[in-house]
């Protein structure tokens, strides 16, 4: 189970990597599993500091990371 977790993490962070700032409509339809599922994992990201919710639902990686490489999740 945990597996399928990383699995969406990495899916949203490099989604937002290509994207950039991204609103939750559009990390759900461009991420493949259940929105349950894809908004806990922008929920765990988030507090692990690996994404930034910023106004009206819409998700970025935090500065640090803009021009790098994403880090590696498991």
């Amino acid at each position: 189970m945990r597996e399928r977790a990383d699995e969406v993490e990495r899916a949203v962070l490099a989604l937002l990597d290509r994207r950039g700032p991204t609103p939750i409509d559009e990390i759900l339809a461009g991420v493949d599993g259940h929105p349950i599922e894809i908004e806990h994992a922008c929920s765990r990201l988030q507090r692990a500091g690996e994404l930034r919710s910023r106004s009206c639902g819409v998700y970025a990686r935090p500065t640090s990371h803009e021009g790098h490489p994403p880090m590696d999740r498991h």
